[in-house]
């Protein structure tokens, strides 16, 4: 038992609030994980049920938990939202929430294509650099990214930087055009595998064609966004 101090001048509501929100943020409940029972609670900290049920509200009404009938209560998945204001950038929409971006890269080599969609890019053996990467948020992945580019680009060795500004720093131009093409898709076995979500969920698919100012196609980017974990953002200005 973890008896809450009866003559703290803080209500043991507040004590309990304070002490199941400390266990989510710090990773005791995990994001999808059912925290113990009403009565298990009660037995712990050795308060009433009213007290336990008035938290576990509070919890549930600022999306902290979720209750599903029948099964308990569960802590919510966390839903990252971009920001429009860092103009598509994973890394700096990460920072701008305090989250910690990494990226795994899966793939990086040429690759035969004979999709219509990768005419500009294609040289005359049919070839593309293809780059596949998982990006995560706190080590959560949540989209696999795959970006075409011309096999010309052999400055492209590594990826430590970002992708759009190491291409406008070797190609001495600015990135100021960016058409996106969404579509629902279901998630195959392999996107499954490396987003950590069951075959047939529902993906959002980014089509991404990236353009500098002449208007001239510099790459292309797919992204299959799990949107359970992350919300793609658009800004339009008229």
């Amino acid at each position: 038992m973890e008896n809450l101090n009866q003559l703290n001048a803080i209500t043991l509501q507040e004590q309990l609030y304070a002490i199941l929100q400390k266990k989510i943020q710090e990773g005791e409940y995990k994001p999808g994980e059912k925290i113990p029972s009403e009565a298990q609670l009660e037995k712990t900290y050795n308060v009433s049920r009213v007290t336990v049920r008035s938290v576990l509200q509070r919890l549930v009404d600022q999306d902290t938990l979720i209750k599903k009938r029948g099964k308990g209560t569960f802590v919510n998945n966390v839903v990252h939202t971009e920001n429009v204001l860092t103009g598509g950038s994973f890394t700096e929409t990460c920072k701008k929430m305090g989250r910690i971006p990494s990226t795994e890269i899966i793939a990086f080599h040429n690759e035969a294509v004979h999709n219509e969609l990768f005419a500009e890019l294609k040289d005359r053996k049919n070839e593309i650099i293809l780059i596949k990467r998982v990006r995560k948020v706190d080590e959560t992945p949540c989209i696999l990214e795959i970006d075409y580019l011309p096999t010309n680009y052999t400055f492209l060795t590594n990826l430590q930087d970002s992708l759009l500004d190491q291409l406008e720093r070797e190609l001495h131009t600015k990135l100021q055009i960016f058409e996106d093409y969404f579509q629902i898709i279901f998630s195959t076995k392999e996107i499954a595998e490396l987003l950590n979500c069951s075959v047939g969920m529902p993906i959002l698919e980014v089509t991404q064609h990236v353009y500098n100012s002449k208007h001239e196609l510099v790459y292309i980017n797919k992204q299959y966004i799990l949107t359970s974990k992350y919300v793609y953002a658009v800004q339009y200005k008229k």
